[in-house]
């Protein structure tokens, strides 16, 4: 489907192309995929963005068989699981749970922290132990084996020492030998080529989009060495209740389609308000309570499969180098002073704040991927609980080190605001500075494709769509390209924009 006949098809919503956005053919194809059968607000199984966010069992278990009726076996393991997490003693309770069902692991394997010549593999155990991770090239029969350093319950292991741009099988096996996990994974390149090095981009699964098949399977069919889940992605609205956030992460390791694409692409993440206590909160205190915020980054750094999973710095934030592209990944949530609101630095906190202006400036890579949980500009929403409102001064410092940036093109990712957009920030000497909010992985409900003011928007496509993005970075005759397209369920490609 062309871009003009989905702007046939859709008036309100797609605003008509500017001069300066370059269309291209895609580089890589995928198959256009049949719709999956989505429950309606009459069927008993549809679950609506409320109702996850109360996510009792009831509604975990419709979240569960939304979009394809789940073996027994597996919904009485979630029910067992769940109850076991929020009892008294969790691990031994799990850990017993896993032993009556015949089950070696709660969760994984789970790629993540892709670089050229490695990549890392979580597992979450029902009980400590060590594991090794089997690495074959494909084509070839001999294999490496990594292990891990000591006998933990929850598992990243390290394996480095891989040749750039392959393709490697692994297999995951705990201390008696037994196969516990399996998949495949391809390296980054390590300098760009005239092969596309493609990246998919997104946020806002929350739990109802978590079993939905099409988007995850259309990432790893198009060919993404790595997906950025920036956002909303698995836990709603569970406070600081560490049971019922378990359980959530429990439900989402129960999710055929999501163990097939963390097994086979490594993801990266970071959180925003729904997976980080409840709607708009942020910092210290919210909503008359007190947040736990170092019990919270502790439970995620252990429940994702980050970089820097063990930095001490206070927040989740950290910056990877995959190949020719930086991906700098802020932590816009855990770090607010909300007593600061509207002063500098109120948004990051001083310290992440100096780090991300050095990481940017000191970055040499060819593209720079600079992320934030809500939207850098304020044409959606008018900035709310975002930079717009609350350290519009801090925005603009790092708004200065990009536009005085050489060597390297910075490209803002946002998410929040459900649907998805891009925007070209006007700055000064006619530079402009690219921001994507493709906030669409969940389908839910949001606010309205475009804001009053079109003057910088590229596209909008409303919330309740399904979408994903990626990014595809080559060099052509010795200039550095990038092209970023957005994708719908049914794999037709919305929008192509060649990046200046």
């Amino acid at each position: 489907m062309t871009p003009q006949s989905y702007k046939t098809m859709n008036p309100k919503n797609i605003l008509p192309r500017r001069k300066f956005i370059t269309l291209t053919a895609c580089g890589i194809g995928g198959a256009v995929m049949a719709r999956a059968a989505v429950p309606s607000a009459q069927d008993p199984r549809f679950v609506s963005l409320k109702e996850a966010h109360q996510g009792t069992l009831e509604i975990d278990l419709r979240i569960m068989n939304q979009f394809k009726e789940q073996p027994r076996s597996v919904q009485d393991f979630y029910a067992a699981g769940r109850a076991a997490l929020t009892g008294p003693d969790p691990e031994a309770a799990i850990a017993e749970v896993c032993r009556a069902a015949g089950r070696r692991t709660i969760g994984g394997p789970m790629l993540g922290d892709l670089t050229a010549t490695g990549v890392a593999v979580w597992m979450h155990l029902p009980e400590a132990d060590k594991v090794d991770v089997v690495v074959t090239r494909k084509g070839r029969s001999a294999s490496k084996v990594f292990k891990s350093a000591a006998a933990e319950r929850i598992q990243s292991v390290r394996c480095e020492g891989l040749l750039p741009n392959t393709r490697y099988a692994y297999v995951v096996r705990d201390s008696k030998g037994r196969e516990l996990g399996s998949g495949s994974f391809a390296t980054a390149p390590a300098e760009l080529s005239e092969d596309p090095f493609q990246i998919a981009f997104g946020t806002c699964f929350h739990k109802v989009g978590l079993h939905r098949p099409e988007l995850m399977k259309l990432v790893q069919e198009r060919g993404s060495k790595a997906m950025l889940v920036l956002g909303d992605s698995a836990v709603d609205d569970r406070k600081c209740d560490w049971g019922l956030i378990n359980a959530d992460y429990l439900l989402r390791n129960l999710s055929p389609v999501w163990q097939q694409l963390a097994a086979n692409v490594p993801v990266f993440t970071s959180w925003d308000d729904h997976d980080y206590w409840h709607d708009d909160s942020s910092g210290t205190f919210s909503r008359g309570q007190s947040i736990d915020v170092d019990g919270l980054r502790k439970i995620w750094k252990r429940q994702w499969n980050n970089p820097d999973r063990e930095a001490r710095r206070k927040g989740v934030y950290f910056k990877t180098r995959m190949g020719p592209v930086d991906f700098i990944c802020l932590d816009t949530r855990s770090c607010r002073l909300y007593e600061e609101r509207g002063k500098l630095n109120s948004y990051l906190g001083a310290e992440q704040m100096a780090w991300a202006k050095q990481q940017i400036e000191e970055s040499t890579a060819p593209f720079i991927l600079l992320s934030s949980g809500t939207m850098w500009s304020d044409y959606i929403s008018n900035g709310k609980d975002s930079w717009g409102t609350w350290d519009t001064e801090g925005r603009e410092e790092i708004f200065q080190v990009i536009d005085a940036k050489k060597g390297s093109k910075v490209v803002l990712l946002s998410g929040d605001r459900h649907g998805a957009r891009g925007f070209a920030i006007p700055r000064p000497g006619g530079k402009k500075i690219y921001e994507f909010e493709v906030a669409t992985l969940g389908g839910v409900p949001g606010p309205e494709a475009f804001g009053e003011d079109r003057s910088a928007q590229l596209f909008g496509l409303p919330s309740r769509s399904w979408a994903f993005s990626e990014f595809a970075f080559r060099e052509v005759g010795g200039v550095p390209q990038a092209t970023f397209r957005l994708v719908n369920e049914r794999g037709e490609v919305l929008e192509t924009i060649a990046l200046e």
